[in-house]
């Protein structure tokens, strides 16, 4: 990583997270989820292309989640997720993005304040892979 920094000088080269590749079962399944659930925009719906599928999914003006296709991901035990252990979102309102999902049916398995007085939901996707809404919650209570 050293060498990669060095080549542009003594400033970060790394200046932020474009998207998130994520392996799904089932991409029809995942779509829905992501953009019916989450309010993500389909940037690029590669279902009609067959093969390895590549569907693209953000907002008006940045790519954040790219889904590959791969069948047999359905086979692996629930709540295994292969090389990434969860997915933060940045919302405006944390509270009222947390309302909007639980109406949509989404479960939460955890939540956090941190000592800044963020606060984090986590749930999981149709896969098992663990999502993060984070933002200001204006409460203080002690760090997690």
């Amino acid at each position: 990583m050293k060498a990669l920094l060095n080549l542009f000088g003594s400033g970060t080269m790394i200046k932020g997270i474009d998207h998130v590749a994520i392996v799904v079962s089932d991409m029809d399944r995942s779509i829905e989820y992501y953009s019916g659930v989450l309010g993500l925009k389909i940037l690029h719906d590669g279902r009609g292309e067959g093969g390895d599928k590549k569907s693209f999914l953000g907002t008006e003006s940045r790519t954040l989640i790219a889904l590959t296709e791969d069948e047999d991901r359905a086979k692996k035990s629930p709540g295994y997720v292969e090389g990434v252990h969860h997915v933060a979102f940045s919302v405006d309102d944390v509270e009222r993005t947390r309302k909007i999902l639980e109406d949509k049916g989404v479960e939460f398995i955890q939540e956090k304040l941190d000592k800044d007085k963020k606060k984090a939901y986590h749930f999981l996707d149709p896969d098992g892979l663990e999502l993060e809404i984070y933002g200001e919650s204006g409460e203080a209570v002690p760090p997690y």
